[in-house]
């Protein structure tokens, strides 16, 4: 239903820039994401640049809102379904910013040894599984590609069962490290960002009320 907006005569209508700001939503929330990650796993300092696309992302969120409010004032009945599922992508897409800024926030304050910490490679393994499906929700947004879509939502199932086995394993640790309380928190903020890219996949692929669910 994206695609038919971006590519048919819609492209004048307020729809055609709101999904077009989405789009530019979800490649900021996956800077942020990059930025975060190297803060928590590499020591990078980006906390400044991290505050700066949250600040853009929550803005964006609202022009999408205020967007879609005024189509549907001026054509309540046109393009119902589409309207309202992209009110429920950006919220996902706020959300997987604010994870990334719970990142940040866990490298400023957690006691890590980024050198010699087998629980840091284990994020780093989750980081490598997520990190690609940001430009594989743009594209399934972008080009309504539902084999796109269904690939962000399955990896997503594989994301949840090693980063339980890896959430397990760390509240196993017993304290025998510093870090194994950070890590644990991390493993759950990396999850989270991959469930609401899921739910922004599910958009492409499941009708309405099944938005934010398991493949239909």
């Amino acid at each position: 239903m994206f695609k038919e907006i971006i590519e048919t005569d819609k492209r004048t209508s307020l729809l055609y820039d709101a999904i077009n700001e989405v789009i530019d939503m979800l490649k900021r929330a996956e800077h942020m994401f990059d930025l975060a990650c190297n803060s928590l796993l590499d020591s990078a300092d980006n906390s400044t640049e991290v505050l700066k696309e949250d600040h853009d992302i929550n803005a964006s969120e609202r022009i999408v809102r205020r967007m879609i409010f005024e189509h549907l004032t001026l054509n309540p009945e046109q393009d119902l379904p589409t309207s309202l599922s992209l009110l429920s992508i950006v919220h996902d897409i706020e959300r997987s910013g604010d994870y990334a800024k719970s990142l940040i926030e866990l490298s400023e304050w957690a006691n890590i040894d980024h050198n010699d910490s087998a629980h840091a490679a284990s994020c780093r393994t989750l980081q490598t599984l997520i990190a690609p499906l940001f430009s594989q929700v743009v594209e399934a947004l972008r080009d309504s590609n539902t084999d796109a879509a269904r690939s962000v939502m399955r990896q997503h199932e594989e994301i949840k069962k090693q980063s339980s086995m890896l959430i397990e394993q760390l509240v196993k640790d017993d304290g025998r490290s510093n870090d194994a309380v950070p890590f644990a928190l991390a493993a759950r903020f990396l999850r989270r960002t991959s469930a609401h890219l899921s739910n922004v996949a599910s958009s492409v692929v499941n009708p309405f009320d099944r938005l934010s669910g398991k493949e239909a």
